[in-house]
């Protein structure tokens, strides 16, 4: 009773602030960012698992070339932003040559850009700068904040939608921008008949095989964004264990929204809530482990029920595919008579 009563107190001081619902639009953009990457590799039937992986590569490449560059005062940031999104879509591209022309399983291509990825990057930031654990030796800089004019004068609105990083913007833009992509252009459409029925596709010309490899890049870029986001927006330098599971989180809220970009936006909204809630654990007295366990359980049981409710769907589906066939036997068996 006194740990409801301590989250029930916890939650009252946290709702009232506009600091609060920052933290949440901010909180989810990297989740955003690896939803979409996730979204349109599923839209092809292109599942790239390797998303997290590819945020750890990315991120940290972010920093070494945004460094390498001369950092903030150099523009280093948005070097390193490009970067970032040309090796998301180079690893994009060997995670679709490895599946699609090696013929290896794309789930297990996704797992090792995983672990590729968490090793590989501790060991190139210890071989390239001697650090074994964070970056911040080096000068890397971030991306700017935007302040957006009038906006930012309205009380407690413009505290929450006014001064987030650019990046968190393009986030939520990506979203409107792969609706057109999947639903309103050519590329679109054959992106999602490649993913409904690959072989009906092919009858009619389309190249699986491409349309998939078009799909894993861009997933790849996005995925680079999103490492970006971590490494200069989030922070401003690279650590081991930076991502922290957005990737997979990200990968959920995917699965969860059906590759819809628009129900991805608020699944990661939702997810964000609580990466938020674990960010002011000083105004509570629950334990700041149990805190930052939060979102993760919260992914956990969302799936879960995600998961429940699709198989009911599709208990019910073949029930009535069931009935309608017994109807329509019956029918015939009356005419025969």
């Amino acid at each position: 009773m006194g740990l409801l009563t301590e989250i029930i107190n916890t939650i009252s001081k946290v709702i009232v602030l506009p600091t609060f619902y920052y933290m949440i639009i901010m909180s989810a953009a990297p989740i955003l960012l690896a939803a979409l990457a996730c979204a349109i590799a599923l839209k092809a039937n292109a599942i790239n698992m390797g998303t997290e992986g590819i945020m750890t590569i990315s991120s940290l490449v972010a920093v070494l070339v945004s460094s390498a560059v001369g950092g903030s005062a150099s523009g280093g940031p948005w070097v390193g932003l490009i970067a970032a999104i040309v090796v998301g879509a180079v690893l994009g591209f060997l995670v679709s040559v490895f599946a699609f022309r090696l013929k290896i399983d794309i789930i297990l291509v996704g797992i090792a850009m995983n672990l590729i990825g968490t090793g590989a990057s501790v060991f190139l930031m210890y071989v390239l700068t001697g650090d074994r654990t964070t970056t911040t030796s080096l000068s890397s800089g971030t991306l700017p904040q935007v302040s957006i004019p009038l906006l930012k004068s309205i009380p407690v609105l413009g505290e929450i939608l006014s001064g987030h990083y650019i990046l968190t913007y393009v986030a939520y833009i990506l979203v409107f921008v792969m609706s057109f992509l999947l639903f309103k252009t050519k590329l679109g459409l054959r992106i999602r008949a490649v993913g409904e029925n690959e072989d009906a596709a092919e009858s009619v010309g389309i190249s699986s095989l491409q349309i998939k490899t078009i799909a894993l890049i861009i997933s790849g870029a996005l995925g680079g964004l999103a490492g970006a986001f971590m490494s200069e927006c989030y922070l401003a330098y690279f650590s081991s264990g930076l991502i922290a599971g957005r990737g997979f989180v990200g990968l959920a809220a995917c699965n969860m929204g059906a590759g819809n970009p628009g129900i991805i936006c608020l699944c990661c909204l939702a997810f964000g809530i609580f990466y938020a809630f674990s960010n002011f654990a000083t105004l509570s007295n629950l334990s700041i482990y149990a805190l930052n366990a939060l979102p993760y359980a919260v992914v956990l049981i969302g799936v879960v029920l995600y998961s429940i409710y699709t198989r009911n769907k599709e208990l019910k589906r073949l029930q009535g595919l069931e009935s309608e066939e017994k109807s329509d036997t019956g029918a015939v068996q009356n005419q025969n008579v």
